[in-house]
């Protein structure tokens, strides 16, 4: 599961030509990090967040639908907006990555343009279904 994982990670950020990649495990209420490819270096590794905190997350994780947010956009949920500004960057993809029907983990696309375009969210959808299909063939 590390090797796909951290494949995935880079695969993401090598398609989308984007600066970095988090896979975390969704384990109640709580996104505990997993892997964390960047090619300048670390992001975020072995943080944890409470699901609850951050909405869109939350959307992400019951809809099994991408997100994106944009620090340049007013819509965005102001607490996803307060991590990108603190991890410093401006837009953020987050697609759930799915296993047995529901959500297993989310994956985040880091970068620091302003949004992440239809053809990035097709993209990047492409390469986490690949990646919840292996993810079911596997046993933890």
């Amino acid at each position: 599961m590390p090797a796909l994982l951290s494949a995935t990670a880079r695969a993401l950020v090598h398609a989308l030509d984007a600066a970095a990649c988090t896979i975390s495990r969704a384990i109640g209420d709580l996104l505990v990090d997993l892997v964390d490819y960047s090619p300048a270096g670390p992001v975020q590794i072995g943080h944890g967040y409470l699901i609850s905190d951050y909405p869109t997350t939350r959307e992400v994780l019951e809809e099994l639908d991408s997100r994106r947010v944009s620090v340049a956009d007013p819509a965005s949920d102001e607490r996803e907006v307060a991590l990108l500004r603190q991890l410093g960057f401006d837009a953020l993809l987050m697609l759930a990555l799915v296993r047995d029907g529901g959500a297993w983990g989310l994956v985040e696309v880091y970068d620091g343009r302003e949004r992440f375009s239809d053809d990035d969210v097709a993209i990047a959808t492409r390469i986490v279904e690949r990646a919840s299909s292996a993810l079911a063939r596997l046993r933890d």
